[in-house]
């Protein structure tokens, strides 16, 4: 997630939802090819900040897991902070493009340096369909327990995943309710 600071008022009056998409498929910082999706996020505080939030969805190679530790008894994230470079880079060509354009500036209003990557907007996977579940759902190896979220979903499924889980959900309760219930 990254703000952008603009030139002109953004406005005290802003909506709570994303209103706008920008595509940059085609992106090329330093060399590296970047791929990212950014939804214009108003910030409604109800003051004039001069910033709006991007949500910057990309096409990371970078993949992290879940792993059991045996020592600890617990699940841990294979994850580390520099596998987020290239999304960081990709939102700061797309903010850099936007101020060639049309003026404005990288916003350190909500984050340090201007970027936020220490969380996912929509969080995905975790209890993966076919793996960790069967072809809809039901836990494997437990009665009676079933996953209908994002946690089913490997990876990126483009720009915002509800309408995706929502279909997913609807389409394996059909078939749990029908095999499990009658």
């Amino acid at each position: 997630m990254t703000g952008r600071n603009f030139v002109h008022a953004a406005g005290t009056t802003q909506s709570t939802i994303p209103v706008k998409g920008i595509n940059m498929w085609d992106g090329d910082r330093g060399g590296s090819k970047y791929k990212i999706f950014a939804e214009l996020a108003p910030l409604p505080l109800g003051l004039e900040t001069w910033t709006t939030l991007y949500l910057a969805i990309t096409d990371n190679p970078e993949r992290g897991n879940y792993y059991y530790d045996k020592a600890s008894q617990t699940v841990k994230l294979n994850w580390k902070r520099e596998q987020n470079e290239y999304s960081v880079n990709a939102a700061k060509e797309l903010i850099e493009k936007l101020a060639k354009v049309n003026g404005g500036s990288t916003s350190s209003l909500l984050f340090t340096k201007g970027f936020g990557d220490d969380f996912c907007y929509h969080p995905l996977g975790g209890c993966v369909l076919g793996l960790a579940t069967d072809e809809v759902g039901r836990v494997k190896g437990h009665k009676n327990i079933y996953v209908q979220d994002g946690a089913l979903i490997p990876g990126s499924a483009g720009v915002n995943p509800y309408v995706f889980i929502t279909g997913l959900a609807e389409r394996n309760m059909a078939a749990i309710l029908k095999e499990d219930f009658g």
